[in-house]
């Protein structure tokens, strides 16, 4: 190893080769953390110190964006063309991050002409493609203007190329001018060319004209995709090639479902595409029929391609069945494509089945009766992720009709899916969905009771997956019943807060407070909140009062002034002699948001002292910040107060404080509730947690490994239905006991975290359930 040659000052470090004669650099740290000095490397340094740095493009453009953009890429574009091939080639890999995200449109036009240049100079090959490619996905980004005067007379010069490449790049770059130029543009500039291309000799130009006017003919007119676009994808549906012929395909199944507001007045959707559709419904049946390991390669590409276009021709020609036989055909094919062995069909089943939901509906929702099941329940993890996907759009649709029942099973399954990936897409859209699913009480949480058995096990093996299921109770936290927000929410709401990171932490405290709102019973509410202040404003370790300040700020926002005064601010101000700087700044700076609730309690404004004078510097920059804008404040606005008033009616009608039964019906209402009253927050946990026996084909292991499954659920999701009103009457009656339980059992282990048992010690021997309650 020696030491390379300084560029700029810069010290890299080069080889000769190793023991397998393999060149090597090695850049230094001054280089990886600066965006400005790896692009000196960029122009001034070797071939291979380059090809270093643009290895590390992606990191740069991810912890530097900005940076990236306006020093790096530009440079790229400049000295690109005179590069090596390989090194060309890495740039244009380099580049496939920027395409796909929003650039100025300075960085677009330089990547463009940068891409024109090379081009230009390639011949053929992988550069030649490459660049090519990134040119196609960079013109929705370059100004119209620009594209009229550097693409469009490019385009027309390549695709009269005797080059088959070069025909090949015109057929694609007219595809992407769908995005950066007008209809009549298009039309005018390179209809005719596009015509003349379908019947190039070549097969390859003729199958990326087709993919092109899939694009194009959903822009064009109808007039246009009748007499010029469709004749002519008809005729290249007979090609002699498969991929022409599937490019055809999904190019009148596209524009079709784009111009189907005219279905009813255009001659060709009755002549044409109506035919079609059956014709490829009868045969994409046949094959699907079959086991497709045994099917050649042309006929299983044409089933792909049919399968991931059967939503776009449905919304095209369903409005064209006139006879119940066309509905049987259509639906069958849709049937046997779902529980074929080809996974890539199924995925694409999964894909369209939001759209085969429009349709069916309100018209036809008992023919797809299963649909819905099999492929909440197959064995192929991208199908179950692909339909969890777009499983908001089916409920939205399915949810009041006759499939409900069906539906609910679906998202149970998902939801409660052995594979992570699944489970976060369903997770997405969880309060979207209890909003849509509601019933005739007001809310889906009791028809999806199994759910929320097993929200523990839901939360596992990803801090995301965490973090998106505290955000989406937080959002879900007034349509879910108060017994549920008890018994199941909260608790595992503390467990999160506890054992994950502080983003998870912080999304979880926000959730409980959201859920602490929906409450209804105030002493329960309240026993929730003592819990809070005791294990976490009063915790070992600083990060649990950092979540109690966090908690409070975000409290500031839900509740009113008044009952943010009674709940939080006391706990919150003796914050104030906490030994840890940390709590202390995050405490200085939330006191801007206290103002309103707070500025009149007595300690307030001694507290501001107290924190000026703090030994440590930032917190008394803190704090002088915090009363500066105290001594700014003027009252709060007419609209803050009309707010505020509201709020405060709001609580009122809610919450209620419920009258203690007699001794007996104390103890006996707190020893049922105290079976399910453990709570552990210091200890990990695996496996779903515990409750009413509910299984779901999806939470088997064997399953999440490939393993085949039955698509049968198990259990129905709407089995052992839970008993709200019940447990609510029971529920109510806490009495002094159980305002005690966490006092005596509180405890805190050696690494600070804290193990909490709500129950009392006559309680402990009939413990049935580790899921913690709040009684």
């Amino acid at each position: 190893m020696a030491e390379g040659t300084p560029i700029a000052g810069i010290p890299v470090t080069t080889g000769e080769g190793d023991a397998q004669g393999v060149e090597y650099v090695v850049l230094n740290d001054d280089v990886l953390t600066s965006v400005a000095n790896a692009t000196l490397v960029l122009l001034d340094g070797s071939d291979l110190e380059r090809l270093a740095v643009l290895f590390q493009f992606p990191q740069f453009l991810e912890h530097c964006p900005n940076d990236t953009l306006q020093i790096m890429v530009p440079e790229i574009c400049r000295d690109a063309v005179r590069w090596r091939e390989d090194v060309q080639m890495a740039a244009a890999e380099a580049l496939y991050f920027v395409v796909n995200m929003e650039v100025p449109e300075a960085v677009a036009k330089r990547i463009c002409i940068a891409s024109l240049r090379i081009i230009q100079n390639s011949e053929s090959g992988d550069v030649f493609d490459a660049w090519g490619e990134i040119l196609s996905m960079m013109l929705p980004q370059v100004r119209r203007s620009d594209v009229l005067a550097l693409v469009v007379p490019a385009t027309k010069d390549r695709a009269l190329s005797d080059k088959v490449e070069f025909r090949r790049l015109a057929a694609r770059i007219i595809g992407s001018l769908n995005d950066a130029l007008t209809a009549e543009e298009v039309e005018e500039q390179f209809l005719d060319q596009a015509l003349a291309i379908c019947d190039d000799p070549d097969s390859s130009v003729r199958a990326m004209i087709a993919q092109s006017l899939a694009s194009v003919g959903s822009k064009l007119p109808l007039r246009v995709a009748e007499f010029h676009l469709w004749p002519k994808l008809e005729k290249l549906m007979s090609d002699s090639n498969s991929r022409v012929r599937a490019a055809a395909l999904r190019a009148i199944a596209k524009s079709g479902e784009a111009h189907r507001a005219d279905s009813s007045t255009s001659k060709l959707y009755r002549t044409m595409l109506l035919p079609m559709f059956m014709k490829e419904c009868v045969t994409a049946g046949k094959v699907a029929a079959q086991d497709l390991r045994t099917v050649d390669d042309d006929t299983y590409l044409m089933l792909e391609i049919f399968s991931e276009v059967y939503g776009y021709f449905l919304v095209a020609v369903s409005s064209l069945f006139n006879q119940d036989s066309d509905w049987v055909t259509a639906l069958n094919a849709l049937r046997r494509m779902v529980t074929c062995n080809g996974p890539t069909v199924r995925h694409w089943c999964a894909f369209n089945l939001p759209a085969v939901a429009h349709v069916c509906g309100n018209l036809k929702p008992e023919r797809i009766k299963g649909v819905i099941q099999a492929l909440s329940t197959d064995s192929d993890v991208e199908t179950r992720a692909t339909l969890a996907s777009g499983i908001h759009e089916t409920t939205a649709i399915l949810a009041k009709g006759v499939l409900r029942e069906e539906v609910l099973r679906a998202v149970g399954e998902l939801m409660t899916d052995q594979n992570n990936q699944v489970r976060m897409h369903a997770l997405t859209h969880f309060a979207n969905l209890l909003d849509l699913l509601r019933g005739e009480d007001g809310t889906a949480a009791n028809e999806l009771s199994p759910i929320f058995d097993n929200l523990e096990m839901i939360s596992q093996e990803s801090w995301r997956t965490q973090q998106l299921l505290a955000e989406q109770l937080k959002l879900a936290a007034k349509m879910i019943p108060p017994e549920t927000l008890c018994m199941h929410v909260a608790p595992v709401l503390f467990l999160m807060a506890r054992e994950s990171t502080y983003l998870v932490r912080k999304a979880s405290i926000s959730a409980l407070i959201s859920v602490v709102r929906y409450i209804p019973d105030a002493r329960r509410r309240d026993h929730i909140l003592k819990h809070f202040r005791q294990e976490w404003a009063r915790g070992k370790v600083y990060w649990t009062r950092l979540a109690y300040v966090d908690g409070c700020q975000e409290a500031t926002m839900i509740f009113s002034r008044k009952l943010f005064r009674q709940l939080f601010a006391e706990e919150l101000l003796l914050m104030v002699n906490d030994p840890v700087p940390n709590v202390r700044l995050r405490l200085a700076s939330v006191y801007p948001d206290i103002i309103g609730s707070c500025k009149d309690l007595p300690g307030f404004n001694s507290n501001i002292t107290q924190l000026m004078e703090d030994k440590d510097p930032q917190v008394r920059s803190a704090a002088v910040d915090a009363s500066q804008l105290v001594l700014k404040w003027t009252g709060t606005t007419a609209e803050e107060e009309k707010l505020d008033v509201e709020k405060e009616q709001a609580e009122n009608a809610f919450f209620v404080v419920k009258a203690k039964g007699g001794k007996k019906e104390q103890r006996d209402d707190s020893t049922k509730e105290a079976s399910n009253m453990n709570l552990k927050l210091g200890e990990g946990r695996t496996g779903a947690m515990p409750g009413r026996a509910v299984s779901f084909s999806n939470s088997n292991p064997a399953a999440a490994a490939g393993a085949t499954r039955p698509t049968v659920v198990t259990h129905s999701v709407l089995s052992g239905r839970g008993n709200w009103e019940g447990n609510a009457n029971q529920a109510a009656n806490e009495d002094q006991d159980s305002s005690v339980m966490a006092d005596q059992a509180s405890s805190v282990d050696e690494q600070g975290g804290a193990k909490v048992s709500l129950q009392s010690e006559d309680d402990k021997p009939k413990r049935k359930r580790m899921c913690g309650c709040f009684g």
